[in-house]
């Protein structure tokens, strides 16, 4: 009896930790243990009744519903009266996973009237938490929460620990299908450090859920990460519902990530699991997002449209809403598409959004469009667009991490492509504008979330493994241990970021009138993608011209070509070999002028620019280009973040000037005395920060408020998230995190070392980079390098910059003029 007993208990172990293969053999070996039924006392015959209900759970876990099932009829009959809650609601939880959702409820209900909450609050509690799961999957979150709620109550209350950490998780699930993204993903952090030494089983279904989160939230790179690790885990333990679901969830972010294909087969694949188990709720869930994907890879119209119309109704039978509603947009689209408006119509028109989930209204808003735009109406679908773009951008602005504002362009990307293109096929400028603000750099629009104090010690010890990686490389130890911690660490720290909330403030675009005025005697030139095109709209105080240009891929090519050359010619070269590469730079760089300047410099005339790039153009080096190489050329993500900056700041910077020289730079002391000395004899006195006074602590109290910066160190570049992007200092490194911290931001900053005005862009050309993280903090102005820059170049300019800024030059026309006898990487970003 006690091996018996033993057996039981480990097998339940198992299943609590998502190992139902496992938990099983466990349990099939209870019930050899036991013996022959017939021999059976009472204790025998409650102890095999607990087995073949936990029994039950791992065999339909493996597919074998039925099997389930049928243990849960016997077990009903061998447990005593107190007991047989318990197999009433594991057979919920089965019909449950089954997509049997309301006879799981009437199954939940049986369950509670039979226990008493003051006698078995732990039972009581179970229960809850698992009827929880039904009302969220039929979208009845008041119910859900107070199950949860009460739950939670109850489990803190006995001391439950798995049962707070299981209703921890569900209310992050629950704050996922609300709309509140930060909260999911503050509580899934909690839900994991809870995990981790009770149920690290359930660690993968966490990962399943985080990474649903992160496709609601457009972050495809990051999700994929997420579902790809979990479901290789659920598989591994035998969860081959969730499983499925995790390539679901795959085939979503494929979906988002503009891979059709990828998305019908991960969907394929998940319903047919879903069909082998039975699950008819799954299943036509799968079957709706292979045909979203048929409709985005090469829509069949009419075709797709039957199918559509079909399986809305079954969604519809379902219960399914939020689906249902999917479907019938879809169809909408199809039809629109096909010519056939009065059906698509009437598919929108009867498509109630109450209660709907962001990406299903931005999916309405396309849908009012197309139909709209197949009516002839193009004023109307441009304005059902810029509907979906603005309930886009107050849904981001309760975001607070850079990188998932940045990340919820992709939700937009339909939307803008197709407003663009509208605009472009009228060749109005003003509409141009209009649709090209809309679609870019949302996120610099909204200052992200300061982040509190509650992980500083974390990003300590970020820091201090940082310094320690660099120490063991120098010495030639190994190194592989501390890059795995530093990167759990990193891992760790960026999904607590995530749970920053916004400020639930979404600033407009500037308007093409108030850009004009600010630019004076300026010229912007704001760049344009659409279809793989490069086009340009030209800007002047008063006039707006529209100039093609060529293929996008084209000048991404050779902006690359031309910052490889400065790459190389930052090192020492034979004569001879600097001689070709100089002459290769020269040629490389006329063919990127040929490609984005030169056709719109009639246009320009010899006015001042203003770049608003898009994709990879945000680190062409500008100052290499011979048009202008000497003219002021100021690169901002969009306009609307550049007159809001012109706007916002005097034209001098006030405040302290701060001069920081990090280690291992062969020119750092020497240029920030040089500029020290300048500084001082313009009356002024810098804060300068040498050798062990260039400490982080130091630094980042020097830097707030400072009206000039000027740091001179290594870098390093992260193309994931801009907090992780640093600067070397005597102490380890200045993060991103830190200048994401400062109480005032500085007014402008330099960086003299390395490429670290390098950006990598997100859909919507939102940028990712050290300089990003400034101007994200709320800099103005920002002059960084795009290039590795020799020291005989950048010392003397870096001098003649800061004797001009000292003189009141603006920063964009002091580093025009202090570069204009050499080709180099700075360029000037932010408001110039």
């Amino acid at each position: 009896m006690s091996r018996a007993g033993d057996l039981y208990a480990a097998g339940v172990a198992a299943n609590e930790d998502m190992r139902p293969a496992a938990g099983a053999r466990l349990l099939r070996a209870a019930l050899r243990a036991l013996g022959d039924p017939e021999q059976d006392d009472e204790e025998a015959r409650t102890l095999r009744g607990r087995v073949s209900v936990s029994l039950a759970m791992a065999e339909a876990e493996a597919g074998r519903l039925a099997t389930g099932l049928e243990l849960l009829a016997t077990a009903a009959g061998l447990l005593p009266a107190q007991e047989r809650a318990i197999a009433h609601a594991q057979r919920a939880i089965l019909l449950r996973r089954a997509g049997r959702d309301e006879e799981s409820l009437a199954e939940y209900a049986v369950a509670l009237a039979s226990l008493d909450v003051d006698s078995q609050p732990v039972l009581v509690a179970k229960v809850l938490v698992n009827r929880a799961v039904v009302h969220m999957g039929a979208a009845r979150l008041g119910p859900a929460r107070a199950d949860l709620d009460l739950c939670l109550t109850l489990a803190r209350r006995e001391g439950a620990e798995v049962l707070v950490a299981k209703a921890v998780h569900d209310l992050g699930f629950l704050d996922y299908v609300a709309g509140d993204l930060p909260s999911a993903l503050r509580r899934y952090v909690e839900a994991e450090r809870l995990y981790e030494g009770l149920l690290p089983g359930i660690l993968a279904m966490l990962g399943l859920d985080r990474g649903r989160v992160l496709v609601a939230a457009g972050l495809v790179t990051e999700a994929e990460r997420e579902l790809g690790a979990a479901v290789a885990s659920l598989r591994e333990q035998g969860s081959l519902q969730d499983a499925a679901e995790g390539e679901l969830a795959r085939a979503a972010a494929a979906l988002l990530d503009g891979r059709p294909a990828d998305a019908r087969r991960l969907a394929r694949a998940a319903r047919t699991v879903f069909r082998r188990r039975g699950n008819a709720r799954w299943a036509a869930r799968a079957e709706l997002m292979d045909l979203r994907g048929a409709a985005a890879g090469a829509r069949t119209r009419v075709g797709t449209a039957r199918r559509a119309e079909e399986l809305h109704e079954v969604l519809a039978s379902l219960g399914m809403r939020e689906d249902a509603r999917v479907a019938a947009l879809v169809a909408a689209r199809a039809h629109a598409a096909a010519g056939r408006s009065p059906e698509a119509r009437r598919l929108v028109e009867v498509t109630g959004m109450r209660g709907a989930g962001l990406e299903t209204r931005l999916l309405q808003r396309a849908a009012r469009a197309d139909v709209a735009a197949a009516d002839g109406h193009v004023q109307v679908a441009a304005r059902e667009r810029r509907s979906g773009l603005t309930t886009l951008h107050r849904a981001r602005a309760l975001l607070g991490a850079l990188d998932l504002q940045g990340g919820a362009a992709v939700l937009g990307r339909e939307l803008a492509g197709a407003g663009l293109a509208d605009a472009l096929a009228t060749g109005r400028a003003a509409d141009v504008f209009t649709w090209a603000e809309l679609a870019r750099a949302q996120a610099m629009l909204t200052r992200p979330a300061v982040l509190g104090d509650e992980d500083h010690g974390a990003w300590q010890d970020l820091r201090a493994l940082g310094v320690a990686l660099g120490r063991a490389e120098l010495d030639g130890r190994p190194t592989a241990e501390l890059r795995t911690r530093r990167a759990a660490l990193a891992r760790d720290l960026r999904r607590r970021t995530w749970a920053a909330p916004g400020t639930g403030v979404s600033h407009r675009p500037a308007s093409l009138s108030r850009v004009q005025a600010a630019l004076d005697g300026a010229a912007m030139v704001v760049y344009l993608q659409h279809e793989g095109v490069l086009r340009a709209l030209v800007l002047t105080r008063t006039r707006a011209s529209l100039v093609a240009l060529g293929p996008l891929g084209v000048a991404h090519e050779a902006t690359s070509r031309v910052r490889a050359d400065l790459d190389v010619l930052a090192g020492a070269l034979p004569a001879g070999l600097d001689v070709g590469v100089r002459a290769a730079r020269g040629a490389d760089a006329a063919a990127l002028s040929a490609l984005v300047l030169d056709p719109v410099l009639s246009l320009v005339g010899d006015r001042d620019l203003v770049v608003v790039p898009t994709g990879g153009l945000l680190t062409v080096p500008w100052a290499a280009l011979a048009a202008t190489r000497g003219r002021a050329v100021t690169v901002a993500v969009s306009a609307t973040s550049w007159v809001d900056r012109v706007g916002a700041a005097p034209v001098a910077p006030t405040g302290a000037t701060v001069l920081v020289a990090g280690p291992g730079t062969t020119r750092g002391d020497a240029e920030v005395a040089t500029v020290a000395e300048l500084v001082r004899a313009a009356g002024l006195v810098p804060q300068v920060l040498l050798g062990d006074t260039a400490t982080v602590g130091r630094a980042r109290a020097a830097l707030a408020g400072a009206g000039v910066v000027h740091v001179a160190a290594h870098g390093r570049h992260e193309a994931d998230n801009p907090l992780f992007s640093s600067l070397e200092l005597a102490d380890g490194p200045l993060m991103g995190y830190d200048l994401l911290r400062l109480p005032r931001p500085p007014q402008l900053v330099v960086l003299s070392c390395c490429d670290l005005g390098l950006h990598d862009t997100r859909p919507g050309d939102e940028s990712l980079g050290t300089a990003s993280a400034l101007l994200a903090s709320g800099a103005r102005t920002v002059v960084a390098s795009v290039a590795r820059e020799a020291d005989e170049v950048a010392l003397p300019l870096m001098v003649d910059l800061h004797r001009r800024l000292v003189a009141g030059e603006r920063p964009a026309a002091a580093l025009a003029a202090a570069g204009s006898a050499a080709a180099t990487g700075f360029v000037c970003f932010g408001s110039g």
